[in-house]
């Protein structure tokens, strides 16, 4: 088949990568280069780095909704069909319909739960112990057309938003393949998803890594996890941003101790009577260091309240 793909982000890559193993992959359309960091260096996303490697016609366009120029540029591929994995933009009608076979979007949760941004953290936030992938026929609202193929996937206690993200990109590419020629052929009929049954995810910002330590030791742990490595979990201490770049929820019961304690060793009270033990921690202006070190440092760290 001839492909026009749509992607930006690390998720995309596999997905991109097996495609074009297999169809003719017309051209790739991709978010434009954004600022970066400090000094605001404008950088490239990561399906355009491989677009390029593959030497394959690139795309950039700032806006895609009544963009005449963008789009008279997509008809003269004459793609059979377009596919989206985490673009990053909404795609109007008008692209949409464009293909034969219209537009199929890779989704990563068992739709309709988890709808919106945020699909691989809502399911880590939750502590959901599986998720999956959920490839649809895109339409004009957010995640809410018929479904082609869906599958389920086993979440490990121990995963983080970058290995299940990782997992979850190349279990997807295999399902798109095996799904596309049944697609295509009319063979698969696509389902319409049943809304009573919708969840949403929202765009995550850096202020939702902020941790509530009234929440129990395994809530705050979920919310690392999600927010690993962006935008990370993190606390106050002493009027300064704490970082958690490592921890892990203990069995063991907390005595009565107000939430945010810091106890012996790094451990940290929680809600619920739970503890939190921190693994490796950074203060603001500070590199980052295992607790151990960081209690050298900061005696005082044992016994003070954390989020003040």
């Amino acid at each position: 088949m001839k492909i026009v793909f749509f992607g930006t982000s690390n998720v995309a890559l596999p997905v991109l990568e097996t495609l074009y193993q297999h169809h003719d992959i017309a051209a790739v359309v991709t978010s434009p280069d954004a600022a970066t960091g400090r000094k605001q260096t404008f950088s490239e996303s990561p399906v355009s780095v491989l677009a390029k490697e593959m030497d394959l016609e690139l795309l950039k366009p700032q806006k895609v909704k009544g963009n005449l120029e963008f789009i008279n540029q997509l008809k003269n591929y004459r793609a059979d069909i377009f596919v989206v994995v985490s673009y990053g933009k909404i795609l109007p009608l008008e692209v949409i319909n464009l293909p034969p076979h219209k537009t199929l979007n890779v989704h990563f949760s068992l739709l309709p739960k988890y709808r919106g941004a945020s699909p691989i953290q809502g399911a880590l936030l939750r502590g959901e112990n599986q998720t999956g992938t959920s490839i649809f026929v895109l339409d004009e609202k957010m995640d809410t057309g018929p479904i082609v193929v869906q599958k389920s996937f086993p979440i490990d206690p121990d995963d983080n938003f970058i290995t299940l993200s990782q997992k979850l990109a190349t279990f997807s590419a295999k399902l798109l393949l095996d799904a596309l020629p049944g697609y295509a052929s009319g063979d698969i009929i696509p389902l319409t998803q049943d809304d009573s049954l919708a969840t949403y995810t929202k765009v995550i910002g850096k202020q939702d890594g902020l941790v509530n330590w009234q929440n129990s030791a395994f809530q705050i742990y979920n919310q690392f996890r999600a927010y690993y490595p962006w935008p990370g979990v993190w606390t106050e201490w002493n009027g300064k941003k704490l970082k958690i770049l490592d921890c892990q929820p203990m069995e063991a019961k907390s005595p009565a101790l107000e939430p945010g304690t810091v106890q012996k060793d790094g451990l940290a009270s929680c809600g619920q009577n739970t503890i939190l033990k921190l693994g490796i921690v950074q203060l603001e202006g500070k590199n980052q260091t295992s607790v151990k070190d960081f209690l050298n440092g900061y005696p005082q760290f044992t016994g003070s309240l954390l989020g003040k």
